[in-house]
């Protein structure tokens, strides 16, 4: 794959894989800092791009600055006020009441009422480069990430950030953040490059890689297994934090764009092309492939009361097991 850094117009199907592939322009423009998300009707079908959830509360986010939530497990959802048109890409959690938000335009936002109303505390349009995901340890100590290599720390709650280099020599973007339950942290990149950090985010070093193209997301397993997955339905999981890797079988050429662990113990891993994989014991066994109907991309999971809650291409739907 040619790792393009062009900044032309991007299509609405191409936004899905932008926020994922970031081969193409960022196209928020400079009014995105004083124009807020339009409340639509249509908004809870529009393209979204990540999700959280957290004591009841799910969040989802995407283009023209659309931020849903619902207090209902996934069946109702409401549009938020929003002071950007940004297109958004990825969202954090802290509880029922605090979380951030990150996009184009270096778009960072934070909600302190259930994610009813945001409020910018940080761009930087000038650079035109987009924040891909955020993360937070606790209420205080965030890490946001996104193209060549930015990365972006805050130790006061996201009120103020402050810019870090992952690599002196790299400026690969940063697709996905993970954390296991230890606290190891996991940045998935593009150009098979995977980082950890053991100390929190304060030092990442560069892991073995299984893969030369991009990586889109990891998912935690079970103790120190990790699921790792990418490009052309590329899926790799390790045993031992990311220092060796096998290949696991998928069956589908799709990009692989998000994972979830759900409420049953099973791993889901969500694509392109409307791609389900569930992995029943979190491992490499038995792995099942699902093409969904419609085909729609999907490029984040919540779990749902009854059914897993499908984030992407048409919106939120949902999928019963």
């Amino acid at each position: 794959m040619n790792h393009l850094r062009s900044r032309s117009g991007l299509t609405a199907y191409a936004a899905i894989t932008a926020a994922l592939l970031f081969t193409v322009p960022f196209a928020t423009t400079a009014t995105a800092e004083t124009t807020a998300a339009v409340p639509s009707k249509l908004a809870v079908h529009s393209l979204l791009l990540d999700g959280a959830q957290q004591a009841g509360l799910m969040v989802a986010v995407g283009e023209r600055g659309h931020i849903l939530y619902s207090n209902d497990a996934g069946h109702n959802w409401l549009q938020a006020t929003v002071p950007t048109q940004a297109l958004l890409t990825g969202v954090h959690l802290h509880n029922a009441q605090l979380g951030w938000a990150v996009g184009h335009d270096a778009t960072i936002l934070r909600t302190e009422d259930g994610a009813k109303s945001w409020r910018l505390v940080y761009s930087n349009i000038e650079e035109e480069t987009p924040l891909l995901d955020v993360w937070f340890r606790d209420a205080q100590h965030g890490i946001a990430i996104g193209a060549y290599g930015l990365l972006l720390t805050s130790e006061d709650g996201g009120r103020s950030w402050q810019q870090n280099i992952i690599s002196d020599e790299d400026d690969f973007h940063l697709n996905h953040i993970s954390a296991m339950k230890d606290g190891t942290l996991f940045i998935a990149a593009e150009a098979g490059v995977i980082y950890r950090s053991d100390d929190h985010g304060r030092q990442w070093q560069p892991l073995p890689s299984p893969y030369h193209g991009s990586f889109f997301g990891s998912l935690p397993g079970r103790e120190q297994s990790l699921f790792l997955f990418g490009l052309r339905g590329h899926l790799f999981i390790s045993y031992d934090r990311g220092e060796q890797w096998q290949t696991v079988q998928t069956n589908t050429t799709a990009m692989l764009t998000s994972g979830i662990k759900s409420s049953n113990g099973s791993c889901y891993i969500s694509g392109l092309s409307g791609t389900l994989l569930i992995a029943p014991h979190c491992d490499e066994r038995d792995i099942e492939l699902k093409q969904l109907p419609g085909r729609s991309g999907i490029s984040a999971m919540l779990q749902g009361d009854d059914a897993i809650i499908l984030i992407g291409e048409s919106g939120i739907t949902r999928f019963t097991p």
